[in-house]
């Protein structure tokens, strides 16, 4: 368990002649005269990707690399992938840095290769905030992901399901960084290696020779890059691919090859999921049983990124954490390439304590020093989290779903669900449908699971208000219009949109009704006054406009996202749990292959829902996962079943 997500700048000058020097390891981290040659020298050629990379015949290539420094190495690779490879392919790169540099230095280091200016221009501007754990960049345009870990490299490849096609062992010289080249480093590299996958590395030392020998590898010296007399490079010498993560009931890939992919729902989970595939070149059907888009909760106008975040380390902490944060990016590059209004706007986020045992716990958040104050601040016995602020819903799906990849069908609803050779066979009224993969993304709607799978869901009723400013005195119009940032405590409060103000929500437990109800927006009201300063009694509950969707939740706060067991299955493999817990199986748990669910996002879907998408995507295509190998397990929908087994309960 970590005790803060800080990390330490790294201890970095720049010489005379630009180049940035590591004081603290006593080395540079590129040769200004031949940085790009040796890069090109060391990695790229003695891991024979310009071959590699045109004639590429999967969709995916992946590189891992220890040190990832200023990128130099990731932007050398990413400008041959796009020289070399055919269109359809797409570049992962993996990348861990203990001591990441901020984006200031990161422009001035680069600034030094031109000939990569567009390259770098777009890591600059997507490049994550210094915050502990894995930061996933997608580069569309580029026919790339860049997935970072920051924090110590061991860490980092520990948490992290892929299959590397290629190790860069960057990172300063083993003589003056021993720490980082442990057995332990070995050991994730033979587990995320196989037989095809190759290495290269500057050095010619003995402690990394003996320890890519001692796992698995095939290791060569050959002449070293300029005055360097050896490196070294091999490939994985062992027959057959190793074992995903022992005993893991999660982290598994599906068989299935991509054929095609129908997502159900068109809200915020099946939206990010179909975008998130067709960005990778996907074609995707959306079927929406509704006469419009989005008609279920992502269906408000205006809504808050808010991701209440914890005071102790744990796997949910860790994935709501990185969900914000690459939430954060998400909203921003979506919004850049739309040429409407806003979708959303970084306005930043204040927390209010809604009475003293909340105010303990905002103590402990801010006593704890576990985020970085880029992530949380203080501000006025509050919470300030400054890369919160309002995002239109209705828009942002809009937006995604508009990718050319993506096809909607409204008035479609999923009636029935039947495997077949193909995959599935889908009815909706008369008609059936065939697709190699299945998406359930609708919410409280997924009892057609139930032969397989089922899933402990509560529906919750939330009303939101919306008041048109002009009807408040002038007064209150000022106090409105003062607003700059979201406020959030028992109810919330976004700064106004249109000149209308989007205040709530109810939290209504034994209620299902859709319809607008006047006693809830009294109660909205209410939040409301606490916290502005408004005079909401002369308010009529008949000014208001408003919103009534179900929230779809779950008993531990968690979203549902993974592929699908059958429970039967489930139990027979697993059985042993219900005597030993910590007993491990030696197989992955089986799956009905292809078909995935993503729901019970509550009322965080803004912030979960897009990194959810990112998870099922990396499973569908194969691709390196973006989140903690404990994060999906804390996601999965075996959990519940698991959970059982362990206790004696099934």
């Amino acid at each position: 368990m970590l005790t803060s997500y800080r990390l330490d700048e790294p201890a970095l000058d720049f010489g005379d002649d630009g180049v940035p020097r590591s004081s603290a390891f006593d080395d540079v981290y590129f040769d200004k005269d031949a940085g790009l040659d040796e890069t090109r020298y060391v990695f790229l050629d003695h891991n024979q990707l310009p071959d590699r990379f045109e004639n590429l015949r999967t969709r995916n290539f992946t590189i891992a690399e220890t040190g990832f420094g200023t990128g130099l190495n990731f932007l050398c690779a990413l400008e041959l992938f796009l020289k070399k490879a055919p269109k359809e392919g797409w570049l992962h790169f993996i990348s861990v840095e203990k001591y990441p540099i901020s984006k200031e230095k990161l422009t001035q280091s680069l600034a030094l290769w031109p000939s990569l200016a567009s390259l770098a221009k777009a890591l600059i501007t997507h490049y994550p905030t210094r915050c502990h754990g894995f930061h996933r960049i997608e580069l569309p345009e580029f026919r790339t992901t860049l997935t970072l870990w920051f924090g110590d490299a061991h860490d980092g490849f520990k948490a992290l399901d892929a299959r590397v096609d290629a190790w860069f062992l960057d990172g300063f010289a083993p003589s003056k960084n021993p720490e980082m080249w442990s057995d332990l480093l070995f050991q994730h590299i033979q587990r995320l290696s196989n037989r095809d996958t190759t290495f290269a590395t500057f050095t010619a030392a003995g402690i990394v020779r003996r320890g890519l020998q001692a796992h698995g590898f095939a290791v060569t010296k050959v002449k070293g890059f300029g005055h360097k007399r050896e490196m070294m490079v091999g490939q994985y010498a062992c027959n057959g691919l190793n074992e995903d993560h022992q005993g893991s009931w999660s982290t598994i890939r599906s068989n299935q090859s991509v054929d095609r992919i129908i997502i159900i729902g068109s809200g915020l989970a099946g939206a990010t999921t179909a975008y998130t595939l067709a960005q990778k070149g996907v074609q995707v059907t959306v079927w929406e049983q509704g006469e419009v888009i989005a008609c279920g909760a992502s269906g408000n106008e205006q809504g808050m990124l808010y991701p209440k975040l914890g005071a102790t380390d744990t796997p949910v902490n860790r994935l709501y954490l990185s969900s914000y944060l690459y939430a954060h990016r998400f909203y921003s590059q979506l919004s850049s390439n739309y040429d409407s209004k806003p979708l959303w706007t970084a306005c930043g986020l204040k927390q209010i304590a809604k009475n003293d045992s909340e105010k303990s716990k905002f103590n402990k958040v801010l006593e704890s020093e576990l985020y970085p104050d880029s992530v949380i601040q203080a501000q006025s016995e509050s919470l300030h989290l400054p890369l919160s602020g309002w995002v239109r819903p209705k828009a942002v799906v809009e937006a995604l779903l508009s990718h050319p990849n993506i096809t909607v069908h409204l008035n479609r609803k999923l009636e029935a669900i039947e495997t077949s050779p193909q995959g599935f066979e889908v009815f909706s009224g008369k008609k059936s449908y065939q697709c190699s993969h299945l998406v359930i993304c609708t919410a409280n709607q997924h009892h057609l699971l139930n032969p397989w799978l089922r899933l402990p869901t509560k529906a919750i009723r939330g009303q939101v208000s919306q008041l048109d400013i002009q009807t408040l005195s002038k007064s209150d119009q000022s106090l409105v219009q003062e607003l700059t940032q979201v406020l959030c405590g028992d109810g919330y409060v976004s700064p106004a949109l249109d000149n209308q103000l989007n205040f709530g929500a109810t939290y209504d437990l034994h209620d299902t009704s859709l319809e607008i109800i006047n006693e809830s927006h009294q109660v909205n009201l209410d939040k409301l006054s606490a916290l502005l300063p408004l005079d909401t009694s002369k308010i009529q509950t008949s000014q208001l406009r408003g919103r009534a969707a179900l929230r779809c939740t779950v008993s531990d706060y968690t979203p549902i996202v993974g592929p699908v067991s059958e429970t039967k299955t489930l139990l027979e493999q697993f059985a042993t749990l219900r005597t030993n817990a910590k007993w491990q199986s030696k197989q992955a748990a089986q799956l009905v292959d292809g078909l995935y669910i993503n729901i019970g996002h509550g009322s965080r879907g803004l912030v979960s829902a897009p990194l959810c998408a990112s998870y099922l995507s990396s499973l569908i295509l194969k691709e390196p996962c973006p989140i903690e190998i404990s994060a999906t397990e804390a996601l999965h929908p075996n959990r519940f079943t698991i959970r059982q087994l362990k206790k004696g309960e099934a």
